[in-house]
């Protein structure tokens, strides 16, 4: 465990009821634990709603959840596409370079409306379940099912309440004054304004309450021994309705914050009579801690009913903070959450150079990274421009990197308007967040892990098992050869096998697809056994109902009552006819002018295609730099039985020509090997299964040829190991390989020839620069997100200038900018421009 301050204090009876710090005892040590890293994600998205054919842009944020810096622990980011009926329909594995990772989906044409999930989580965070998990909820809206997909949410409903208490520290305490809390929700868990009185067993009215935001609230409560209590409250159709309070204990210390401000903050522990006597010589020991981390921890003795005790925040880590006041044996015997605010001053502004554009007009946008603190900071941001119809979300006060980085991925259930408790223009932000901290809660993570069964990955693992052909035990002196061929150089190694016969190859760092030949070879270098490549596809974790993955809003319509709540689906209801004209309108103009959600890149006119045999046009690909060959050898089943592997017949065709019954041409003594276009060792050619091979090329007299060869060569490094097996005095000889769909592996033991996926290559946003006189400026430009900038780097008080081009859709344009400075701290811009 991490510990930043240990304070030991004796609180004890002064003059008044009331006591203070005193005694220091620095002997006391805290115990240990095996608490480890904890990781957060957060995923900017381009915007919120979406058509079919759309695509969606995200970047994404990792960090230590400790110190919220940051964090490089995984390299791994899994990005996931969830229907409405809880499948993954798409994925992506994201890069993650110090954190930070960006990518894309394209949506398929024919995608259903509906209400669809973007998860993203490390395997990392698979050991606490999927607490940790991002998710955030689209909307997609086809024109052709619209209405009947949202047909469900036309009609509002009258809804029935229910209201939780939360007494403040965790338990009511006989004659001990406690402040309980309460939220009152509605059957889909949104929260509604709420008003009634308390009664004790005895039917004698002790209290009353009411909500003062989002069904939260609270008041204070005497409880006396024997008593139970229960609130009344009517509905909109005034029936009473009753609600029990937890019941109150003889014995207990209730925890409350009375005073919660920056610098500083007021505990005050209080017991019962009864309780005094089982606290007496006892210590007690309150723990101040931050998910992992504890940063204070103090022991003290309770002698008197009330004590106070001040600690200072100013050491704290901004963000929810949990003060646990454990007895013998580290038992908790109450807790609360509060909220930390940092004083560091950073804010990200935006500025335009208008505030009213007309179409395809040039937006100039400046960036500001301003920060008041003696630590000079530097910002990463991502940045989205869109038309606000497809970013505004149902809520005022949405959730942001802020939010969900500070509170929402710390507590239980979905928090209702999450940016309204960082926004400094709301007086009474902070008691609406100390009430929310009472009424949802801390997670309960499992912070400490006897078993950490899901690993960080750092790119990608190549395992499996070697036996012998016959008999399924592993084959001894052997090794595995492995080659991934790619565009550029190919990544060629040997693995060795332990006595089990096992093999692995970690922290391949590879993006896109490539092909992964596989081998295994004896002492001589001779094809041999049985190779089982483990798969390489990554099992997802279990998709589950998110509860906040519908949420709900208060209704704005003052003709319903305050009880009665619209879910966003049928706030979008209002709007949805016009979603459904305007994507009728794009994609009739989508399809006439073929185009997409953000333009493609360069426009190509077909004129004729030409048809190609594909074994071709795979030799042609292969032969784009080299030209053609001085000889070229096509591989028929008649070659394939009379060799055992394609070293063999090209050492009795080429490299020994005067073995064979014909001669075939000049001795090659030391050529360059190629596979698909990339040279390799002669090993790798030795452990290369005749059956895959489509054709070999060889260049032994044409000079040009010899030239470009010796170009590739230089180019992908390989020159210089010329001894250690890329080397070669006099012609090349290339090896075409057939398509992986062509292959038959049923007769190959020793081999394997397969896909391999690496990270998934974020595409680049295009946007067109419509001040030139092209011919795609002469047809229609309907983006959606104008623009797009996953990474931006702003230096400490300097600024950043952009630009890019409106579309041809007069709206109104809300630009937002998320990212996290290098000190830990969230930041989110906004602004909004108007299109004419």
């Amino acid at each position: 465990m991490k510990i930043f301050s240990i304070f030991v204090l004796v609180l004890s009876a002064l003059n008044s009821p009331h006591s203070c710090l005193a005694g220091i005892n620095p002997q006391y040590t805290p115990p240990d634990d095996s608490l480890r890293i904890i990781e957060k994600v957060y995923l900017h998205v381009d915007r919120d709603s979406y058509y079919p054919g759309d695509d969606i842009w995200f970047k994404a944020y990792l960090i230590d959840a400790s110190d919220k810096v940051l964090s490089g622990h995984s390299n791994n980011l899994h990005v996931e596409l969830i229907s409405p009926d809880l499948k993954i329909i798409d994925s992506r594995v994201v890069r993650l370079d110090n954190g930070l990772g960006n990518g894309d989906f394209h949506l398929s044409e024919k995608l259903q409306s509906g209400r669809y999930r973007l998860r993203a989580y490390t395997n990392y965070m698979r050991n606490s379940g999927d607490q940790l998990f991002f998710n955030k909820d689209i909307t997609v809206i086809n024109s052709e099912d619209a209405l009947k997909a949202f047909s469900d949410s036309t009609n509002y409903t009258r809804n029935k309440l229910e209201i939780s208490f939360f007494p403040e520290g965790g338990s009511l305490v006989d004659n001990v004054i406690s402040v309980v809390a309460f939220k009152a929700v509605d059957t889909h868990g949104a929260g509604c304004d709420v008003a009634g009185e308390i009664y004790s067993s005895t039917g004698e009215i002790v209290s009353t309450f009411k909500s003062t935001r989002r069904g939260m609230g609270s008041f204070s409560l005497n409880p006396l021994p024997g008593l139970r209590y229960y609130a009344i409250t009517k509905n909109q159709d005034m029936d009473l309705t009753r609600y029990y309070i937890p019941k109150s204990f003889s014995t207990g210390i209730v925890l409350s914050i009375s005073k919660n401000q920056v610098g500083e903050m007021l505990l005050t522990f209080k017991i019962s009579p009864e309780t005094l006597h089982l606290v007496l010589d006892h210590d007690l020991s309150l723990s101040v801690s931050a998910r992992n981390t504890a940063f204070k921890i103090y022991s003290f003795r309770m002698n008197s009913l009330n004590s106070s005790l001040h600690i200072p925040t100013d050491d704290l880590p901004e963000g929810i903070v949990m003060l646990t006041l454990s007895g013998l044996d580290n038992i908790p015997l109450c807790e609360r959450l509060v909220y930390i605010q940092a004083n560091e001053d950073v804010k990200i502004n935006l500025e335009t150079n208008r505030a009213v554009y007309n179409q395809r007009d040039s937006v100039s946008l400046k960036i500001s990274l301003l920060v008041n603190s003696r630590i000079p900071q530097d910002a990463f941001l991502s940045l989205s421009a869109a038309e606000n119809i497809f970013t505004e979300k149902s809520s005022v006060f949405p959730s942001t990197i802020s939010s969900w980085f500070l509170l929402e991925s710390d507590v239980h259930g979905p928090v209702e308007d999450p940016s309204y408790y960082f926004d400094p223009s709301n007086e009474d932000r902070f008691k609406d967040l100390d009430l929310l901290l009472l009424t949802q809660g801390w997670r309960d993570f499992q912070w400490k892990y006897k078993d950490m069964n899901f690993q960080p990955e750092y790119g990608f693992t190549i395992s499996g098992r070697v036996r012998k052909k016959f008999a399924d035990v592993p084959l001894n002196n052997s090794k595995v050869n492995l080659a991934i061929f790619k565009s550029g150089k190919p990544l060629i190694c040997s693995i060795p096998i332990d006595s089990s016969g096992k093999f692995c190859l970690k922290g391949v760092d590879m993006t896109g697809s490539a092909k992964l030949i596989a081998s295994v070879t004896g002492d001589k270098d001779n094809l041999k056994g049985w190779l089982l490549l483990d798969s390489s596809r990554y099992t997802p974790a279990e998709v589950r109902m998110d509860i906040n993955h519908t949420k709900f809003i208060r209704n704005n319509d003052h003709s319903l009552n305050d009880n009665q709540m619209i879910s966003e689906d049928q706030l979008n209801k209002k709007n949805l006819h016009t979603f459904i004209q305007y994507a009728e309108i794009k994609n009739s103009i989508r399809k006439k002018y073929k185009l997409s959600d953000t333009i493609a890149v360069g426009e190509v006119n077909i004129i004729a295609v030409r048809h190609d045999e594909p074994e071709s046009a795979r030799a042609r690909s292969r032969r784009y730099l080299m030209g053609s060959p001085d000889r070229e050898l096509v591989i028929t089943p008649d070659l394939q039985s009379l060799y055992n592997n394609v070293f063999h017949l090209i050492d009795f065709r080429y490299l020994n020509p005067f073995k064979g019954p014909q001669r075939l041409g000049h001795r090659m003594k030391h050529p360059l090997y190629m596979i698909d276009g990339s040279p390799v060792p002669e090993s790798e050619v030795r452990a290369l299964p005749i059956s895959w091979v489509e054709r070999i090329d060889v260049i032994d007299e044409n000079v040009a040829s010899l030239e470009a060869v010796r170009t590739i060569v230089a180019y992908e490094g390989t020159d210089s190991l010329g001894k250690g097996g890329y080397g070669y005095s006099d012609g090349a000889i290339s090896i075409i390989l057939k398509d992986d769909k062509d292959i038959v592996n049923n007769s190959v033991f020793h081999s394997v020839n397969v896909k391999f996926s690496g990270f998934d290559e974020p595409r680049i946003f295009y946007s067109p620069r419509h001040h030139t006189k092209l011919e795609s400026d002469y047809k229609p430009d309907l983006r959606t997100t104008l623009f797009w900038e996953p990474n931006i780097k702003v230096e400490n008080n300097k600024d950043f200038f952009l630009n890019y081009f409106n579309a041809d859709n007069p709206s109104k344009v809300k630009v937002i900018v998320e990212g996290i400075t290098t000190a830990g701290i969230p930041v989110t811009g906004k602004i909004e421009y108007e299109v004419r």
